[in-house]
C-alpha cells in the first residue's frame, strides 16, 4: 500500500522524534562527524574516475562529429530562422542525451530490478563499499560524464546565456551529488531520483525542439509543429505534477526518510541526515518553480501580461525567435514560448 502526503508528515515526524534527536544526532558534531562518517562509508577508486573523465571527453568528440554532420545540416534543411538554427543542434542533442538517459532508466527499474516497485526495501542489502551491479553503473558513469561534458561545452560549445553561473552551479551540484550518492552506495535510490525527475527534461527538451521548427526564414509559419509543442508542453505540465509533485516524495522521500533508519538502524549507515537535507531542498525547488509555472501560465490565459508588459513577454517567453506578439485569435500563445520556466535560452 502506497503512503500518502499525510503518513509521510506524520511518520517523518514520528521518525525524527524516536531515532534522528535521540540517535542520530546525539553527540554530534558537525563538521568532524559528517567527515568521520564520509570517510567510513566513502568508496570510490581513482580507476573509476579516470573512466568518467575518458566517457566525458568520447561525448565530446561524439557531440562535435554529430552536430557537424547531421544536426546544423538538419537545421539548414529546414530552414530554420537564424537564432533557432545555431539553437537547434544543441537543443536537439540534450533532447537525445537526456532521452536515452530516461529510457535506459526506465528499463533498469521495469525489466532489471524492482527498486521503483519496492523502494522500502532497497535498504535491506545495503553495506558500505557493496559492488554495484554492471548496467547500474553504466547509467552513473554516464550521467557523470554527460555533467562534465557539459561544464566543458557551456565555456567552450555552447551560446553564452545570462544564467552561465546558474548553469555551471548547476551541473558542478548534479556531477557532485551522483558522484558522492555512488560512493556512498545509494544507487539504488539514485535511480529512482534520476527517473522522476529526467523525463521533465525530455519533454521540455522536445517542446522547444517543436517550438523552433514552427517559424521558418522569412516568416514562413508550420502551426502543426506548434500544436505539437502546445501538447509536449501539456504533457510536460502534468509529468512535472505526477512525477516530481507525487512519485518524487511518496516514493523517494518516505523510502529515504522513514523506512531508512527503521531498515538500516543497526548498520552503521549514516549520511541520511545529510542526503535527505539535499532531497528535501529538491522537492522545495520544484514546488517552487510549478508555481512560478503556475501564475505564469495564468498571466497568459488572462491577457495580463501582455497588457502589463509585453516586452517583458517577448523578451522571456519567445525563446528569442522570429514569432511576433500573438494575437487573442491565435491560441499557440500559451506554449509557442518556452524561456517561461527553463531560462536557458539567454532571451
Amino acid at each position: 500500500m502506497s503512503p500518502s502526503y499525510a503518513d509521510l508528515a506524520t511518520d517523518m515526524w514520528h521518525t525524527m522524534k524516536w531515532y534522528y534527536g535521540p540517535d542520530a544526532w546525539r553527540g554530534y558534531v558537525f563538521p568532524d562527524s559528517f567527515i568521520d562518517e564520509f570517510t567510513q562509508h566513502y568508496y570510490f577508486p581513482l580507476q573509476d574516475i579516470t573512466y568518467i573523465v575518458y566517457a566525458a571527453i568520447f561525448l565530446t568528440f561524439i557531440r562535435s562529429v554529430f552536430e557537424r554532420t547531421t544536426l546544423k545540416p538538419l537545421a539548414n534543411y529546414l530552414n530554420l530562422t537564424t537564432e533557432n538554427n545555431q539553437k537547434f543542434p544543441e537543443t536537439a542533442w540534450k533532447f537525445l542525451m537526456s532521452a536515452c538517459a530516461w529510457f535506459y532508466c526506465t528499463y533498469l527499474l521495469y525489466y532489471r530490478y524492482n527498486y521503483y516497485q519496492e523502494p522500502y526495501l532497497i535498504w535491506d542489502d545495503w553495506s558500505s563499499g557493496m559492488k554495484v551491479p554492471f548496467d547500474i553503473k553504466l547509467m552513473y558513469f554516464g550521467r557523470c560524464a554527460y555533467a562534465l561534458h557539459s561544464l566543458y561545452a557551456i565555456f567552450y560549445k555552447e551560446t553564452k546565456r545570462k544564467d552561465f553561473y546558474a548553469i555551471f552551479i548547476h551541473h558542478i551540484l548534479t556531477m557532485t551529488l551522483i558522484l558522492v550518492s555512488y560512493a556512498i552506495r545509494y544507487h539504488k535510490v539514485g535511480l529512482i531520483v534520476l527517473f522522476v525527475h529526467d523525463i521533465s527534461d525530455v519533454l521540455l527538451e522536445l517542446t522547444k525542439l517543436l517550438h523552433y521548427m514552427s517559424v521558418r526564414q522569412g516568416g514562413e509559419k508550420y502551426p502543426q509543429y506548434e500544436n505539437a509543442a502546445n501538447g509536449s508542453f501539456i504533457i510536460f505540465t502534468l509529468s512535472w505534477f505526477v512525477f516530481r509533485l507525487y512519485l518524487y516524495p511518496l516514493k523517494v522521500l518516505y523510502s529515504t526518510g522513514v523506512v531508512f533508519p527503521y531498515r538500516t538502524h543497526d548498520k552503521g549507515c549514516n549520511l541520511y541526515g545529510f542526503f535527505n537535507v539535499q532531497l528535501w531542498i529538491l522537492l522545495v525547488l520544484n514546488v517552487y518553480w510549478v508555481l512560478f509555472l503556475l501564475q505564469f501560465l495564468y498571466k497568459i490565459s488572462t491577457g495580463a501580461l501582455l497588457k502589463t508588459n509585453p516586452d517583458f513577454y517577448f523578451r522571456h517567453v519567445c525563446i528569442c525567435s522570429q514569432v511576433q506578439y500573438a494575437d487573442d485569435s491565435h491560441h499557440s500563445i500559451l506554449l509557442s514560448k518556452s524561456c517561461y520556466f527553463h531560462h536557458d535560452d539567454g532571451c
